[in-house]
């Protein structure tokens, strides 16, 4: 039973104590709306969309008003990633500068935007009652925070498109394609849910 105890602990402090991206110092380099380029250790935040940079000398802080591109080498994946700053559109004819990760660069651009997100969990804790010899088993709930992405589609004309993971808004992007595409999606099995999916998607659209 002390085991038991043990497991759970253990188990709990992983999931509450995770770190993700966005709480760790990437290497990196920076460039500004002037052109300049500073390398150094990156730290950014999706919801302030702000980055600091740390080149050794100095701690600076960047946002999307000042911000072009920045690059970084991401440990907890073991690859490099790439944010731009662009204009989205907020409202009618109203343009503002957003943060967004470039996944795919091309014909048409897959972007992302990831957040934190709080989600409960339920675990089963033994209790004792006085009379029992066994134990039961009862509910506690808790939240564990885990990273959530949303998507977007950078079209030819410059234009950012939000996707919410329809189909048919899907295959209005792909039009041009629509026959190739839809085959292509039928025989892959494809699930517009999986981050991976919706790149293969994207990535056939494309080469084709």
């Amino acid at each position: 039973m002390i085991r038991l105890f043990f497991l759970l602990f253990l188990i709990s402090n992983i999931c509450y104590s995770q770190k993700f991206p966005t709480d760790i110092w990437h290497e990196g380099l920076l460039v500004t709306n002037d052109g300049d380029t500073i390398k150094g250790n990156l730290k950014y935040d999706f919801e302030l969309q702000s980055i600091q940079l740390d080149d050794g000398e100095t701690l600076k802080a960047f946002n999307v008003n000042n911000l072009f591109f920045f690059e970084i080498y991401d440990e907890t994946i073991r690859d490099y990633r790439q944010f731009y700053s662009l204009l989205y559109e907020v409202g009618y004819n109203y343009n503002v500068p957003v943060l967004f990760e470039m996944m795919i660069e091309g014909e048409l651009s897959l972007l992302l935007r990831e957040r934190i997100v709080a989600e409960t969990t339920q675990s089963y804790f033994p209790s004792y009652y006085a009379y029992g010899i066994m134990p039961s088993f009862s509910n506690n709930y808790g939240y564990i925070n885990k990273v959530k992405y949303d998507y977007f589609f950078l079209t030819k004309d410059g234009k950012i498109h939000r996707f919410k993971g329809k189909k048919k808004d899907l295959y209005k992007m792909m039009e041009d394609k629509y026959d190739e595409i839809r085959k292509y999606m039928s025989e892959n099995k494809i699930n517009l849910k999986k981050m991976s999916d919706l790149a293969r998607i994207v990535n056939y659209y494309n080469l084709i």
